[in-house]
């Protein structure tokens, strides 16, 4: 079951990745597209990840987690609608919340505790995330673009 869960997790990095190259190989427009269903898609993640911790199968899942993962919940749906008016802010807010969630995770998840090989991953995994946002910033404040 480990296989299959970091496989997954190497599988959603891909649409992280395509959507944060797109801006620079293709048009501005298309590329302001792109950016946009990345954070979306940040925003999908981030509302998963908190309903993710209403599975936690350990002593550590009490009414604190689960107001937590609500909150991630309620993160993620805030990062996709500011998507459309406010880009550098939800792409911040996303920046953010990935790093506040790997924190969380680490300390409350008795799985990702004693599970080196997912540990090891989602960490590689959240801080290449958070690099596809910064390259997606980067395009935003690109003043050649």
């Amino acid at each position: 079951m480990q296989e299959i869960k970091v496989t997954l997790i190497y599988f959603g990095l891909s649409l992280f990745a395509l959507l944060a190259l797109a801006p620079w190989i293709l048009n501005f427009q298309i590329g302001m597209m792109a950016i946009k269903a990345l954070v979306i898609y940040g925003g999908i993640v981030i509302s998963f990840l908190g309903g993710f911790i209403w599975g936690w199968d350990d002593q550590k899942n009490n009414s604190l987690n689960l107001w937590c993962a609500i909150g991630f919940s309620l993160m993620g749906l805030s990062i996709a609608l500011l998507a459309s008016f406010l880009i550098t802010a939800s792409l911040l807010l996303l920046i953010a919340s990935l790093q506040i969630f790997l924190y969380f995770e680490s300390s409350n998840s008795s799985y990702y505790q004693s599970h080196t090989k997912y540990a090891d991953a989602r960490n590689l995994i959240t801080n290449l995330v958070t690099i596809c946002c910064i390259t997606s910033l980067a395009f935003i404040f690109n003043p050649y673009t």
